[in-house]
């Protein structure tokens, strides 16, 4: 595996500023004194450090005594936190990536929670190291021996798998209901276009559930934006008569925008896939009625499909997608 920009990096000696495993640069750490001891001080960042670096920020004593206390602990191979941060997915992070004289980055569902693509926080730290690199890793650290050539970038000193060969590489891994969304979410934060999942495809040589993610990606490529409105896609509106419907179309109504998911032009008819976690607050109700209410001064009429509709009753949203627009194409 090759990682663009990164070497293979040896641990430095305590005396010297850490270059910690093959992703950290040259860093100071900051001393103990009088009035901060060395656990105030692990406790204000969730990082792990060397057991040089901790040494040089107090003193060996003031390290045992830590570690006797349980206040500092050891989380792999010569990496320590403050027992505080022991569980944070920060800290361990950082002790994985630190792993010495192993090239490192971040991929799957790590990397694509620290890019702000996924909202929840991974149970497991998802570490990438070359094909021929062994590590003996614990339960929270997933090492992904990639043989293929691992493209990389820094986020705040970080390295992680770029967006589009993480969502690849987490895809089979995530749970039915979210696997799709891993594709969705990545395209509609702009970390990611199709283009970037198709070289992603090509590059990485095994993929768990390969075809369902390339159904996604041609679902995406449709105009779909969400696991929901592919559903709608392949099982609702998937006959030839709605092959005219435009997708994400934008319009302007009263000064204002809006992008419909579903539009026909000629009847002046939005359709609107309606995901049950976002539209059933109340909140977003009341904008969906305003925002109805706005459509229809332009003459536009909103049909909306909930995510119960779509999935248990695909049959009747087709039917009356189609009735609708008959009755409108009457009018028009």
């Amino acid at each position: 595996m090759a990682f663009h920009g990164l070497r293979r990096v040896p641990r430095p000696s305590p005396a010297q500023p850490s270059t910690c495993g093959a992703v950290r640069s040259l860093r100071t750490v900051p001393r103990a004194d009088a009035t901060t001891s060395l656990t105030d001080l692990l406790a204000q960042d969730a990082r792990a450090y060397t057991r040089g670096e901790l040494i040089a920020m107090s003193s060996e004593r003031a390290l045992r005594n830590a570690v006797a206390r349980g206040d500092v602990v050891r989380l792999l191979h010569d990496s320590y936190v403050a027992s505080v941060h022991a569980k944070s997915f920060a800290a361990r992070a950082d002790a994985a990536l630190a792993w010495p004289g192993v090239r490192t980055a971040l991929g799957g569902a790590s990397a694509l929670f620290l890019r702000g693509v996924l909202g929840s926080c991974p149970e497991r730290v998802d570490l990438c190291i070359g094909a021929h690199d062994h590590v003996r890793a614990p339960a929270w650290v997933r090492v992904r021996h990639c043989s293929y050539e691992l493209p990389t970038l820094q986020l705040r000193r970080v390295t992680l798998v770029t967006p589009a060969v993480a969502a690849v590489q987490a895809y089979g891994e995530m749970d039915a209901g979210r696997r799709s969304e891993v594709v969705f979410a990545t395209l509609r934060s702009g970390a990611a276009s199709l283009d970037d999942f198709h070289s992603a495809l090509e590059l990485v040589p095994r993929v768990r559930m390969r075809r369902n993610l390339q159904r996604d990606l041609d679902a995406a490529a449709r105009g779909a934006e969400s696991w929901l409105e592919a559903v709608s896609l392949r099982s609702v509106l998937n006959t030839d008569e709605f092959k005219h419907l435009i997708p994400q179309h934008t319009i302007l109504v009263r000064g204002m925008t809006f992008r419909l998911d579903l539009y026909d032009a000629m009847t002046r008819t939005a359709i609107e896939i309606d995901g049950s976690a976002y539209h059933s607050a109340p909140d977003q109700r009341d904008r969906d009625r305003i925002r109805d209410a706005e459509l229809a001064t332009a003459g536009i009429q909103t049909v909306r499909l909930t995510y119960r509709q779509v999935v248990q009753r695909p049959g009747w949203c087709r039917e009356t997608v189609r009735d609708v627009l008959r009755a409108r194409s009457r009018r028009a």
